[in-house]
């Protein structure tokens, strides 16, 4: 078994049967072969079956890298007639300009438009419908992805259908002006939203010196006066194949994967022209800083931010700082019970954020409005008592490292969960898929002198930004 839908679907029938057989003492087998299975037999066997259930699986992988620079990552997964198609490419909100602020998230809607080979959306819908295609595509600060999912037995026409629209979009002006309309809509709705402030208040103070690289949505100035010549300057510098990753998982075989791959993409010229890896850490906090903003919601929230290890220039201090998250995640420990089960807080958590540029640390949770002072004087003294090593313990840290390992897998369920949301991000965010491969044993080597130092070199003593988000009535009874 190979595939990680056929070792998860293991996976469930030997826990089941390690349930089924805890459950009885004496388990009868009925039949020719008819014996009784005693207790101690019993629970050998449950201790076989959950070494099994819990060895760490990783998806088959394969990668390569075309002529034209373009890096081809294929996971064979027969256990379902499907396959999935990725196109990740390294740029987001981090790459833009003032200037600019707003067009990779415009270009990722254009994608879904006509290109050289379907000459309008009608034709590029139709084609889609007639292969039977899910798709989608996001933008996010650091990364942009387009998939599909379809039979694999249209293959091939899928990896056409995404090579004219990820190479030759039109950026027809008609189409530019109804996209417009629908990327201004999306800007209205977000800024009714109940984080709407507190997103803003994040970008002028953890970003201050250059907001828009932390704006995904952008500004309405330039989603207005966006045009094709724009476009086609961004796709000239981003969208090359020495910038992107194929990623194929799902029912084929690599070396048909590879073998059409290199058919319908080696064509797409090399650009050369990316920035993208030599762009500075964004997130700044030169000194503490308290910002207070108002919310629609009827719930406080508070968070306290400190600059978190950038994934490429210190990926050793990650691994220390996802085994603290999930750590700080524990009910069971003192994080959980000092906030939330004796505190004011009704959910908490502490995490980090893997990033290339934007790395966070960030404590966080929501809370009565008329417990918010207590919330963040209780928050900033747990803080402090999480930088001495004796806050933590050896079968937590098991634990943590347990749930982490259990996330991974389940992330590998499905094919295409595995291709888009794994894949994609850690291709980028990671450097490349080494740091995907190697993470269950980088996390095994984590100890807690590890996440003591993690703690001294990003937290103990360093400026962090804390806000305050209060529901509009709750601000106004305080301002009365």
């Amino acid at each position: 078994l190979k595939r990680p839908g056929e070792i998860s679907r293991l996976f469930l029938i030997l826990l089941n049967l390690g349930f089924l057989l805890s459950s009885n003492s004496v388990i009868s087998v009925k039949g020719k072969y008819s014996k009784k299975l005693k207790k101690g037999k019993t629970v050998r066997l449950i201790f076989i079956v959950m070494i099994m259930a819990g060895i760490a699986f990783s998806a088959v992988l394969e990668e390569r890298v075309l002529e034209n620079g373009l890096t081809v990552i294929v996971s064979p997964d027969h256990a379902s007639p499907i396959v999935t198609i990725v196109i990740v490419v390294k740029t987001g909100a981090t790459c833009e300009t003032p200037e600019n602020n707003g067009l990779a998230h415009f270009y990722e809607h254009m994608f879904f438009k006509g290109n050289e080979n379907l000459p309008d959306q009608t034709a590029y819908n139709a084609r889609m419908r007639e292969l039977g295609i899910v798709r989608n595509g996001t933008t996010s600060r650091e990364i942009v992805r387009y998939y599909f999912t379809l039979e694999s037995s249209l293959f091939e026409e899928g990896m056409e259908f995404m090579f004219y629209a990820i190479t030759s979009p039109l950026f027809d002006m008609s189409e530019m002006e109804r996209e417009r309309e629908v990327i201004m809509n999306e800007y209205e709705r977000n800024t009714t939203g109940a984080l709407w402030n507190l997103w803003i208040a994040q970008e002028k103070v953890l970003y201050a010196d250059i907001p828009w690289r932390a704006s995904v949505l952008g500004v309405p100035e330039v989603i207005m006066a966006a045009n094709p010549e724009f476009m086609r300057e961004f796709q000239d510098k981003y969208y090359t194949p020495d910038n992107c990753a194929l990623i194929i998982a799902g029912d084929v075989r690599v070396d048909e994967a590879y073998e059409v791959a290199e058919k319908w993409f080696s064509p797409w010229e090399y650009g050369g022209k990316s920035d993208y890896d030599e762009l500075p850490v964004l997130i700044s906090i030169p000194e503490d800083t308290t910002v207070y903003v108002t919310t629609s919601a009827g719930i406080g929230h508070v968070q306290v931010v400190y600059t978190g290890p950038p994934m490429i220039q210190d990926a050793s201090s990650t691994y220390a700082a996802d085994v603290w998250g999930s750590y700080l995640d524990l009910m069971s420990r003192d994080f959980y019970r000092n906030l939330v089960t004796n505190g004011p807080f009704l959910q908490v958590y502490g995490t980090y954020y893997s990033q290339r540029f934007a790395p966070q640390i960030t404590f966080a949770g929501y809370v009565a409005p008329d417990r918010m002072d207590e919330a963040v004087e209780l928050l900033k003294i747990e803080i402090e008592r999480l930088q001495d090593p004796s806050y933590y313990d050896l079968e937590g840290f098991e634990i943590a490292r347990e749930h982490l390992r259990r996330h991974r897998l389940l992330a590998e369920e499905a094919s295409s969960d595995l291709a888009i949301e794994s894949l994609a991000f850690w291709w980028v965010e990671g450097g490349g898929i080494d740091y995907y491969e190697t993470y269950h044993d980088s996390l095994a080597a984590v100890t807690i002198e590890d996440v003591s130092e993690f703690i001294q070199k990003y937290i103990t003593g360093k400026p962090s930004a804390t806000f305050i988000v209060m529901p509009e009535v709750a601000a106004e009874e305080v301002s009365s």
